[in-house]
């Protein structure tokens, strides 16, 4: 891995960075560690994802949306995100692929067009979740 000193400039105006940004050649997924938004630190691990999901809230999920190179959340995004965090509440668990479609009535393919970086990795991130089981 090697550090982007070029991004690092850019997604500086999001988050008060307290670790290095680094970029996974093979997957292009940024890793932060903690992050500063509206004032507040929130504890991310080594992937990007909340240590703490319940500080987890919408503006915040916009700004981790970004920087996953999402530009604006649309009410497709949402329905995704919703799913994601009322499964999450509900069973403590990130739900199944196959759930997340039939509930927000998209394709698998939508859902990748929506989340570049997929189901788990860039909705789970943008829905505030702990990394997901199996998730790599």
């Amino acid at each position: 891995m090697q550090p982007l000193t070029r991004l690092v400039t850019h997604y500086y105006a999001l988050f008060t960075i307290h670790k290095k940004l680094y970029l996974c050649a093979s997957k292009k997924i940024i890793i932060m560690a903690n992050i500063e938004f509206n004032n507040k630190t929130y504890e991310m691990d080594g992937d990007g994802f909340m240590v703490h999901p319940e500080e987890w809230n919408k503006e915040l999920a916009a700004e981790i949306a970004k920087a996953d190179g999402i530009t604006e959340m649309t009410e497709n995004h949402w329905k995704v995100v919703d799913c994601i965090r009322a499964n999450y509440e509900e069973k403590g668990i990130a739900p199944m692929v196959r759930t997340i479609c039939k509930t927000a009535n998209l394709k698998l393919k939508d859902i990748y067009e929506l989340f570049p970086l997929g189901p788990a990795r860039g909705a789970c991130r943008v829905a505030g979740l702990p990394k997901p089981e199996g998730c790599v």
